[in-house]
């Protein structure tokens, strides 16, 4: 696997972060609450949905630009045992995916009460920038992996192709999460609670893989 393609992983990765993962339940039941009883052609609903999507991902693009910029302004400081650091994160990366596994990872949840089509570009905005928060707060390892390999890339076009990967791979699931909650709205609300536990149990046995992938990757170049 090469490092883009880790990266777009990475992405998805960081979207299924118990921490921000958790949010989804009541932005999606509050989203599809606006849409009851309200009969839309296929093309708004899915425009609605794009447009909500684009605001979220607003959010998350600022948040994570303002993380990016911290860990640029301390490459300094760290650049002389970035490896070392790398393959630290590595190793916490496996232990967090086995906290995962076991069910005993930390989470949080917002509840969007009175919801309204009035302000619910605004609420998607901030959601995103709320979903950023929670992924880096649990999974921020991943994103300063991506990004001290961007930084000590060969040049600045395939440094700049692992952070767009991760982002691609992150925005892209939000993409997929809104549309969908726009077409199967039925199916969501009857299961989107009981699937979120394997959700996380599955993203915490790729944690574990990306982790011992990030060991490895390190230790070859050593």
């Amino acid at each position: 696997m090469d490092f883009v393609s880790f990266s777009f992983l990475q992405g998805i990765m960081a979207f299924l972060a118990p921490c921000a993962v958790a949010l989804l339940p009541g932005y999606i039941m509050a989203y599809i609450s606006r849409n009851a009883g309200i009969e839309r052609s296929m093309v708004p609903k899915l425009l609605r949905g794009l447009k909500l999507a684009f605001f979220s991902i607003s959010g998350i693009l600022i948040v994570y630009a303002l993380a990016g910029t911290l860990i640029i302004l301390a490459s300094q400081l760290l650049k002389e045992n970035m490896k070392f650091i790398t393959v630290g994160m590595g190793g916490l990366l496996v232990f967090l995916g086995l906290l995962m596994l076991f069910g005993k990872s930390i989470s949080i949840n917002i509840n969007f009460s009175e919801p309204s089509t009035k302000r619910e570009t605004s609420e998607a905005f901030f959601f995103g920038i709320a979903y950023a928060i929670g992924a880096l707060g649990c999974l921020f390892p991943l994103f300063l992996v991506v990004a001290t390999q961007a930084l000590a890339a060969e040049n600045v076009l395939l440094g700049g192709s692992y952070l767009l990967a991760y982002f691609v791979g992150f925005a892209l699931m939000m993409v997929l999460a809104i549309v969908l909650a726009t077409f199967a709205q039925d199916l969501l609300r009857k299961y989107l609670r009981k699937i979120l536990p394997y959700m996380e149990r599955a993203a915490g046995f790729v944690l574990i893989l990306s982790g011992i992938y990030i060991i490895y990757y390190q230790l070859v170049l050593f």
